[in-house]
């Protein structure tokens, strides 16, 4: 409830047609009764769905990462939590999805790193 009352950005996709413009207003306005019309972002359908695959890809690369780091910290005596609050500190990284566990869960990181691999493989790009 809490990520419905304060998102960080309520995202909005669809169709560039009339209908679409037209439905993506309507929802735009009903969300503008409760969340600030500067975190409201209207796009096109692509736009918008590779942001959600991209977004939490982003996560799970952070989470991934931070696990990696977990190991070298054990091999190397360093303490993982005071390295990942260091880093965390570093403004243009920021302290969240820092960390370690056991990896990854949720419904939609695993399921969305695969969309993205599938969809830039599908549009064959090798990168």
């Amino acid at each position: 409830i809490k990520d419905l009352l304060a998102p960080d950005r309520v995202l909005i996709g669809g169709d560039e047609t009339v209908d679409g413009s037209l439905a993506i207003k309507k929802l735009s306005w009903i969300y503008e009764h409760w969340v600030p019309k500067e975190r409201i972002l209207t796009t096109n359908t692509w736009s918008s769905e590779l942001s959600k695959l991209v977004a939490n890809a982003f996560l799970a690369q952070r989470i991934s990462s931070i696990n990696t780091i977990s190991a070298v910290c054990e091999a190397t005596g360093a303490s993982v939590s005071e390295v990942a609050k260091a880093v965390g500190l570093d403004s243009r990284i920021g302290s969240k999805f820092l960390h370690a566990s056991v990896g990854f869960g949720g419904s939609c990181f695993q399921k969305d790193v695969y969309n993205l691999i599938y969809l830039a493989e599908s549009l064959k790009l090798d990168n």
